[in-house]
């Protein structure tokens, strides 16, 4: 009988502590799963455009700007701390890309690589946010 009223006290204030984190867990929410899939989507489309210069720039500053606008819907989203750095360092990368387009021009591996890179992060976010709770 002490055997399993210790293991009922020890089970309850565990299964509580699971049941907390799920309620304080960040929700699936479909308006940030959508921003940083059209980002991936778009830096994909835009890694093939590289060869024309001035259409490479135009694209620089449009994901600079779609980056920023899912850096500023992230970062009041409670609990979303990892989301938060990581759209930040998102958006570093494509500022380094739009910023580089306004100094000189950029060869096109270059270009080609700072958009795979928008991509392969935005692929992390993306399974990052999908896989969180309904």
């Amino acid at each position: 009988m002490i055997r399993l009223l210790l293991t009922l006290a020890l089970i309850t204030p565990l299964s509580g502590c699971v049941l907390l984190d799920a309620y304080l867990m960040t929700k699936y929410d479909p308006n940030e799963y959508k921003l940083i899939t059209d980002i991936r989507s778009q830096a994909h489309k835009y890694k093939e455009e590289c060869p024309n210069a001035e259409q490479s720039k135009t694209n620089a500053k449009h994901i600079q700007g779609q980056t920023e606008l899912f850096m500023m819907y992230s970062e009041h989203i409670p609990r979303n701390k990892d989301v938060q750095a990581a759209s930040n360092e998102l958006n570093e990368i494509a500022k380094d890309l739009n910023d580089r387009y306004n100094k000189a021009p950029v060869s096109v591996i270059f270009c080609k690589l700072k958009f795979d890179n928008i991509e392969n992060s935005a692929k992390r976010m993306q399974s990052i946010i999908g896989s969180r709770p309904r």
